[in-house]
């Protein structure tokens, strides 16, 4: 099954073209298989693509789901914004020592944070709830309360630690926590996903693509599972020592997934044909569209980067490299490599140049970015047109010839010798005038019906070659 991608691949979305913005160029990053040997590899590419992009200042990536579903924001990140809410306000609770409803909210955002575990890909405010939600019950006098949440920090991040300048009630209850707290044997987290392949992440960091066992801490884990043209899913899992837990996570479909994996399937396949970018130009609208395809050959994956002007089709740079897939440092490998090689050609504002397209490779799209050209279709509507008036014209030559023949045949005595020979001229005559009229017919129609798909597709490729006009 192929990713749809990507960044990861990336939309159908806002009405009109979306325009450079204060924040940046809107990008979206797609990673797209070229086969179903190549899912795994695609699915690892895609964080690494994503994050060449979203590293530089200069561009602006929208959150894929919420583009395939039409929607402002998916169900997780809403979840996990009021989770942020609900965190602040019991952290205002607790400067003012309003304890009661500072634990209250913390328990609050805490489950918030649950229902948003597949927007999560940053523990810093996670963390940071469990740590005040245990310093609101050390101020209440509930150690056992405070040892719960701390535990919990712990099993996230086993390196947290409470603040320096913490109150020194807060240090000490934390002391015993961690003067108790050993590195426990660990557990097995497995993680399947229907879609087959997919990025997971645990407590907010990409631990490698389903399905994948990791050994975790103890305690309740907060796992995301993500495939580009899917909704993410989210969930938190408990985990015990020495036993195995298995999350199965069931990814839906976006709105617009098959569409989008319809021309990601067409564009992996000939990467160079310029009606498949540019149908996907017009699906994305948006300024920027990063493409790699992902192939997969044994423990090697060979990406092709393909970065596109998604306002005028252009072709702005290309790029190829082989990557081991199963090293330890294949997403900076790949990072590094998108990075180097695309980013700086992505972000150029202005139309390239013929110097500039000497030096990335020519754009695969007709002509300069005002230039449409005639497809095909209309060109053979109107060799077919042509043939068509030429045939009926040829009728027309041939049927004035039979009308001569018919009058010199009537004109002869029927004894006249001459006269078999002018009927049989007069029947192969009025014979190809028929012909000539219905295969004249024939190529009319023909061409005719050419002209009108012919004229659709190029008004078509205007709509994106020349947006706006």
């Amino acid at each position: 099954m192929r990713v749809v991608a990507f960044a990861s691949l990336v939309v159908l979305l806002s009405a009109g073209v979306a325009h450079a913005v204060d924040d940046g160029l809107v990008t979206v990053t797609l990673a797209v298989p070229r086969d179903s040997e190549a899912a795994r590899a695609s699915v690892l590419t895609a964080p690494a693509l994503r994050d060449a992009f979203a590293g530089d200042g200069r561009f602006s990536l929208p959150d894929l789901e919420a583009l395939l579903d039409g929607v402002d924001a998916p169900p997780a990140d809403t979840a996990l914004a009021e989770a942020l809410r609900l965190k602040s306000k019991a952290d205002l609770a607790l400067s003012m020592v309003d304890l009661p409803v500072a634990a209250d909210a913390y328990g609050q955002a805490l489950v918030a944070f649950e229902q948003g575990a597949g927007a999560v890909v940053d523990i810093t405010e996670l963390v940071d709830a469990f740590d005040k939600q245990a310093t609101t019950f050390v101020l209440q006098g509930d150690s056992a309360g405070a040892q719960s949440a701390w535990a919990r920090a712990l099993a996230i991040d086993p390196g947290f630690r409470v603040a320096t300048d913490a109150a020194p009630r807060v240090k000490k209850a934390f002391d015993v926590v961690l003067r108790d707290y050993k590195v426990p044997a660990l557990g097995k987290l497995t993680v399947y996903s229907t879609t087959g392949a997919a990025e997971v992440w645990i407590d907010g960091v990409p631990r490698g693509a389903s399905p994948i066992t990791v050994e975790v801490p103890p305690g309740r884990h907060f796992v995301r599972v993500a495939r580009e043209g899917y909704r993410t899913w989210g969930g938190a899992v408990d985990v015990k020592k020495n036993t195995e837990a298995t999350a199965q996570a069931a990814l839906k479909p976006t709105r617009m997934l098959a569409k989008l994996d319809e021309l990601l399937t067409r564009v992996s396949r000939n990467p160079d044909n310029p009606e498949n970018i540019a149908e996907l130009s017009r699906l994305l609208k948006v300024d920027r569209m990063i493409i790699a395809i992902v192939g997969s050959e044994g423990e090697v994956a060979s990406v092709q980067g393909i970065s596109v002007d998604a306002v005028n089709g252009r072709v702005l740079a290309r790029a190829e490299k082989s990557l081991p897939i199963d090293g330890d440092f294949f997403t900076r490998d790949a990072t590094r490599f998108f990075r180097d090689r695309l980013v700086s050609a992505t972000a150029e504002r202005a139309p390239a140049t013929t110097t500039d397209l000497e030096r990335t490779g020519p754009s695969r799209l007709s002509g300069e970015a005002e230039v449409v050209e005639t497809p095909g279709t209309v060109v053979a509507g109107w060799a077919l047109t042509a043939g068509g008036v030429a045939a009926v014209g040829t009728g027309v030559v041939l049927g004035v010839l039979t009308l001569g023949q018919s009058a010199a045949f009537r004109s002869k005595q029927q004894t006249d010798p001459i006269v078999t020979d002018i009927k049989n001229a007069w029947l192969f005559t009025s014979i190809g005038a028929d012909v000539a009229y219905v295969v004249g017919a024939g190529l009319l129609t023909g061409g005719i019906l050419l002209l009108a798909n012919g004229y659709a597709e190029q008004s078509a490729r205007e709509d994106v070659l020349r947006p706006g006009l």
